[in-house]
């Protein structure tokens, strides 16, 4: 190497499989190969299974002291000790592998999600590289299982790279899409280790999963946000603010934003300008979610203001910045 040091990146590779070694787990390893075929970067396969860890207690420590970590005396907990945390916190990117159980993701990968959970609040994987591999027999719904992996994932955030919908009818052809998707992962991780993490802003990132990711936020969020009816003017808002449900001012006027917003998104939607109704919602949803902080998990479950971190609001324009700590 004549000296020169070549920054290492980690990618983190996670069986969420039952079986160390079937189907899955030969797809996540040859996705860990392709991601391990890049230079400058090593990956590290661990096996949930592995680790003693159970679900949240929903005690919301780490909402109340973000920095803290998990508070629960286990491999997911110890204020950040746990062995299974730390290494999610150290990598510059992470890959799940995962059986198909149910036609959706296995319980395990549905446990370990929750789990990160401290890092909801905290923004640590804000930009993250992710990838995910979901492998299914019989009667399949790969792609159902995948989106849903997609979407717990930009729940946190994450820069989804790609992933892998495969059956073992046709596992050869699988394992190349792993291999490549891997080196893609490689690739992203290795730049998350260079450059930094860039913690994009979620106006960004509701962007680029409508444009990049096999889950769509928008259809999902407008079809929520509407109960259903895809009618703006019948939302979750207009009806919250109707019934009176609302007692906090600040709590009512977010919400009236929210609604101003979601107007504003629904019509860009219509109009078939996806990726600015993207943006839009985002603003809309940051709206949403800090009125029903103020008005219902601040005072009576939380009991402390919103993380700065989490669904910060705009920044910019006519409506209220972001609130700091009070």
């Amino acid at each position: 190497m004549n000296g020169e040091t070549t920054t290492m990146a980690n990618v983190l590779a996670v069986l969420t499989s039952g079986r160390r070694s079937g189907f899955t787990s030969r797809l996540l390893d040859a996705a860990a190969e392709g991601a391990g075929s890049i230079q400058g970067v090593r990956v590290d396969v661990v096996h949930t299974h592995g680790f003693s860890f159970g679900p949240c207690v929903s005690c919301f420590e780490c909402v109340r002291e973000p920095e803290s970590a998990c508070i629960l005396d286990d491999d997911m907990g110890r204020r950040g000790e746990g062995a299974l945390y730390r290494r999610i916190a150290a990598a510059n990117a992470l890959l799940i592998g995962d059986a198909v159980h149910n036609w959706s993701p296995s319980a395990s990968a549905r446990l370990f999600i929750e789990r990160c959970y401290p890092f909801l609040w905290n923004g640590a994987l804000k930009g993250m590289p992710s990838a995910t591999v979901s492998c299914a027999s019989n009667q399949g719904m790969q792609r159902l299982a995948r989106a849903e992996l997609c979407k717990w994932l930009f729940g946190f955030r994450t820069r989804y790279v790609g992933g892998v919908a495969a059956h073992v009818a046709y596992f050869n052809r699988a394992g190349q899409q792993a291999r490549e998707v891997g080196a893609a992962l490689g690739r992203a991780a290795l730049a998350d280790a260079e450059e930094g993490r860039r913690a994009w802003d979620d106006p960004e990132c509701f962007e680029y999963y409508v444009r990049h990711a096999p889950w769509d936020p928008l259809d999902c969020y407008i079809e929520n946000l509407t109960d259903g009816t895809l009618d703006p003017g019948a939302s979750v808002m207009v009806q919250a603010l109707a019934a009176g449900t609302f007692d906090n001012a600040e709590a009512r006027e977010l919400l009236e934003m929210a609604q101003s917003q979601f107007v504003h998104t629904f019509e860009l939607y219509q109009a078939g300008d996806r990726a600015g109704a993207a943006r839009s919602l985002a603003e809309a949803s940051a709206y949403w979610t800090h009125a029903t902080w103020l008005e219902f998990l601040e005072p009576d479950v939380i009991g402390t203001a919103q993380p700065q971190a989490y669904r910060p609001l705009p920044a910019t324009g006519d409506g209220p910045k972001e609130q700091g700590p009070r």
